[in-house]
């Protein structure tokens, strides 16, 4: 699972980097969640036998974990631009992975500290991933409400930073080869 961690911020930083424009970065995240979804329920189901439960179920929780982590992080890199990744990485990786009680149970955990790892995409996603594989989809309704709001946060700061960086660049122009070669009057 940390290698495909890994591998999911390499594609946050392709996707912002290379790929211009809000509506293909999140097009782009939607593809890298269900792809990966698709192919890592595959494989961890159909290889190494490490889930039970329906595959499509499985696909679909990881997907959708996959897609609201990616989503909040490059909502707050569209937002804030570069520096969106730094508490990003923070909330997701070291608060949310180490909250999140994936190794053993949230509520074994000492005190306080299951609660917020669940109120995170990765905590969210493994409860909702535990409760398809294992315990036929119950339980999965505090993870998908978690994990739909953090989507739908994402989007929203997405949104937000391609509208702020349309209002800084001013009203558009077309290239001089695109201009009218006179400029029409009122008498025209």
């Amino acid at each position: 699972m940390k290698a495909a961690r890994t591998g999911q911020s390499a594609r946050r930083l392709l996707l912002t980097g290379l790929v211009r424009g809000t509506t293909r970065q999140v097009t782009g995240a939607r593809a890298f969640a269900i792809t990966g979804g698709l192919a890592v329920a595959a494989i961890l189901k159909f290889w190494f036998g490490s889930l039970s439960g329906s595959f499509p179920a499985n696909a679909g929780a990881i997907a959708l974990t996959v897609a609201a982590t990616a989503l909040t992080i490059l909502g707050l890199a569209s937002l804030l631009g570069y520096a969106g990744f730094g508490p990003g990485a923070v909330a997701m990786m070291l608060v949310g992975d180490s909250l999140a009680g994936t190794a053993t149970a949230p509520k074994v955990l000492p005190g306080w500290s299951g609660a917020p790892g669940q109120g995170l995409p990765p905590g969210a996603g493994r409860q909702l991933l535990r409760s398809t594989a294992f315990f036929d989809g119950r339980g999965v309704t505090y993870s998908v409400v978690v994990l739909v709001a953090s989507l739908a946060l994402g989007v929203v700061l997405c949104l937000a930073g391609s509208l702020r960086a349309r209002r800084a660049a001013g009203p558009p122009t077309l290239p001089a080869d695109r201009r009218l070669p006179y400029a029409p009057t009122q008498l025209d």
